[in-house]
């Protein structure tokens, strides 16, 4: 297990792999940044944004794509420049956060509530035109979206919930259908956050409070794999490398005592022996 740089996030989340500079993106949702490692000069850089970001993806390689409130931006990787793409319902209490996009170019983000009490959000699937459709509502924290290998089933985490739901999904259209439960987890587990798919199909599945990634298979609804970590608040994960064999895995420092895990916030990298899948990119 190792650590990517030293910066250490209060809420991080949303790891995305960028294959083409060799940086791995993701937020830090409570510090209001966005940011980059770059493994070939071993490099970190934040950049300071003006709310909350919820996740960021690329939309080609000068442009990241990111949402952040109750909005989603396109921003300038060189001179920072900001144009807001499409606009939620501007209700306060509520703000994008985990987000991912599908093979066709489109970006799957939901709200939450910022109490984390109501399910007062939506998971909305925003068009590669910028239209902001409403998928699924009655969500309370939207977290994690990922796919099964042959774009059929569309996997979804309402992380109160304590469950990973599926839908029946048809990549032509964007349209999802058929909720029902896939698994069900335990208050020992903590709560399922952030997730990605490796290329046979499984779920890798972080656990905030549960201090650590399960690898699930879909199909079979078995635990196939676990990955222990030293700090409880286990965020999100993507596959990254030369090989897509790394998983990057977020975690966050929020009311820890960071005495007791001095790691809390930080990037870790583990090899869990799979492949896994580039990161879709968002087509602007």
């Amino acid at each position: 297990m190792e650590l990517v740089g030293n910066f250490s996030s209060h809420l991080g989340e949303g790891p995305f792999w960028d294959s083409v500079s060799e940086r791995l993106l993701w937020v830090d949702i409570l510090g209001k940044k966005i940011l980059e490692h770059d493994f070939k000069n071993d490099v970190t850089m934040d950049r300071d944004v003006s709310g909350n970001p919820g996740c960021v993806v690329l939309a080609d390689d000068e442009t990241l794509v990111a949402a952040i409130d109750n909005g989603i931006f396109s921003i300038n990787r060189s001179d920072g420049s900001v144009q807001r793409l499409v606009e939620a319902d501007p209700i306060p209490r509520l703000r994008f956060n985990d987000g991912k996009c599908d093979e066709k170019g489109r970006l799957w983000v939901g709200t939450m509530d910022r109490e984390e009490r109501d399910p007062l959000g939506t998971l909305y699937c925003c068009s590669t035109e910028g239209n902001l459709e409403p998928a699924h509502a009655g969500v309370t924290v939207s977290n994690g979206v990922a796919w099964s290998t042959n774009n059929e089933e569309l996997y979804y985490i309402d992380s109160p919930t304590r469950c990973v739901c599926a839908f029946n999904f048809d990549l032509s259209s964007g349209q999802i259908k058929d909720k029902r439960e896939l698994i069900k987890f335990t208050e020992d587990d903590g709560f399922p956050d952030g997730m990605t798919t490796d290329s046979e199909g499984r779920l890798w599945i972080a656990f905030w409070g549960g201090s650590k990634v399960l690898c699930i298979d879909p199909g079979s609804r078995k635990i196939e794999g676990k990955i222990d970590f030293p700090v409880s608040k286990i965020t999100s994960c993507a596959f990254g490398g030369d090989d897509l064999n790394q998983l990057f895995v977020t975690s966050a420092r929020v009311e820890i005592n960071e005495e007791k895990e001095p790691l809390a916030g930080r990037v870790f990298i583990v090899e869990p022996g799979v492949t896994g899948l580039e990161s879709n990119r968002y087509l602007l």
